[in-house]
């Protein structure tokens, strides 16, 4: 009697554990930065015209936008670096072209999800940094960027 018992309550436990578990994951993965544009000195969003935005030193094709208007982009971090780099390239007239350079510097964190999900990383911002000839400013807004949509960055424009 004491062996149905055990038997009993092992099935039990089995059948907690696959209920509880349904093998999937539904949670965003990626933890990546979403960069949000706004008129300088504002909370007001924009959208900017013309827009190329590509890796710095990417092996293979990093084109995320190509000449498009944009209002956000979320820019994806390199796990095995501490610091990426992204092209802004703004068609101003048929021939004038300017361009910034974003700079984001930070700690990649492994970070264990579920066993659904699995392992992923954490970016934990320490500085941004933007150089060129359009936008006006960037800062952060969100230090940790995990697998959340809450924007990390906002870029500031003049025009």
């Amino acid at each position: 009697m004491n062996r149905l018992i055990y038997i009993f309550i092992a099935l039990t436990a089995a059948l907690l554990a696959v209920a509880c578990s349904d093998g999937s994951c539904y949670d965003n993965s990626s933890a990546l930065p979403l960069v949000r544009f706004y008129a300088k000195g504002t909370t007001t969003q924009v959208e900017v015209s013309n827009v190329t935005i590509r890796g710095i030193g990417v092996p293979g094709d990093s084109l995320l936008v190509d000449n498009d208007a944009v209002s956000e982009v979320y820019l994806p971090l390199r796990a095995n670096a501490d610091v990426t780099q992204w092209r802004f390239s703004y068609t101003v007239d048929a021939d004038i072209e300017l361009a910034d350079t974003l700079t984001i510097t930070y700690d990649a964190v492994p970070y264990f999800s579920s066993v659904e999900c699995g392992a992923m990383y954490n970016f934990h911002l320490k500085s941004v940094e933007l150089t060129g000839d359009y936008a006006d400013s960037v800062a952060i807004v969100k230090p940790v960027i995990d697998n959340g949509t809450d924007v990390a960055i906002r870029m500031f424009f003049s025009n």
